[in-house]
């Protein structure tokens, strides 16, 4: 199996721009998918400071995604991001087992940066996988 990302495309409408990036979960898909998520935001506006900030969001989700959700080298880790009016919302998806069914080895500190930096954090977890759902507002 390959590093590099699966699939990977925009659209774009009048109101709405979108980005989706899948790539294996492995420790791999962290830089990929937090530079295409830091990209996407500087190309619709955000500021140096605020795409450092999604960048971490992304990197600590999709970590999670990688290690803690169980998730194998066969099954995929999604990033979609969309920019509508002034926000850009970032869905980090997996298809592992979800977090809190075991011991962690980590610090615990992944979720809490993601919601200092996000203005808004989900989390949806259902059946198998975890959507963790991030809301940045873009300046005008």
């Amino acid at each position: 199996m390959t590093d590099a990302p699966t699939s990977g495309e925009r659209i774009s409408s009048p109101s709405i721009c979108s980005l989706k990036v899948c790539h294996p979960a492995v420790p791999a898909a962290v830089p990929v998918l937090r530079h295409a998520a830091a990209d996407f935001a500087a190309e619709h506006g955000a500021d140096t400071d605020l795409c450092g900030d999604i960048a971490l969001a992304v990197s600590e989700a999709v970590t999670n995604a990688v290690k803690h959700s169980q998730a194998h080298a066969d099954e995929q880790v999604r990033l979609t991001a969309a920019v509508a009016e002034d926000w850009l919302e970032i869905r980090v998806t997996d298809r592992g087992a979800g977090f809190g069914l075991r011991e962690s080895d980590g610090l615990g500190l992944g979720l809490p940066t993601i919601a200092r930096l996000a203005a808004q954090l989900t989390i949806h977890q259902e059946g198998l996988g975890t959507e963790l759902r991030m809301r940045f507002p873009l300046p005008r």
